[in-house]
């Protein structure tokens, strides 16, 4: 039997909200499976796959925080928040070419927001930082 789950977008919002205080809270595997939930009821978003990877970077999890990040991006390319997250990410691989990259592309897509400044400030440290 097939079910037809139509979440309103409040669902949705409480929802990710349940699972960043996971995530936060450093409980990762039940962060992980809300944030998997919420991928399975919006399959066309790329913000619970956004969410999964920063469940991965709060872990150390670089690589596979990206992987999630970059799946993100084929969901969505004009993500300020994938690009912003991946930008972050590849900031802690010293790869400063790709950051730079990414994190401009959010702050483009985002100039005025809170994604948008999270990137700039990225950008910010990263232009002060002395290459490896």
């Amino acid at each position: 039997m097939a079910w037809n789950i139509q979440p309103s977008r409040e669902e949705i919002a409480f929802l990710m909200e349940a699972g960043v205080i996971l995530r936060d809270a450093r409980r990762f595997p039940e962060a992980e499976e809300v944030f998997r939930g919420v991928r399975a009821l919006t399959p066309r978003s790329e913000v619970p796959e956004v969410a999964l990877g920063t469940v991965q970077f709060a872990m150390d999890e670089v690589q596979k925080a990206i992987g999630h990040y970059e799946k993100a991006l084929k969901l969505n390319a004009a993500s300020a928040f994938a690009h912003a997250q991946l930008g972050e990410a590849l900031v802690f691989r010293k790869d400063r070419a790709a950051a730079k990259k990414h994190l401009n592309e959010a702050v483009g897509l985002d100039p005025r927001g809170e994604i948008g400044a999270q990137a700039r400030t990225l950008l910010e440290l990263l232009n002060k930082m002395v290459p490896a």
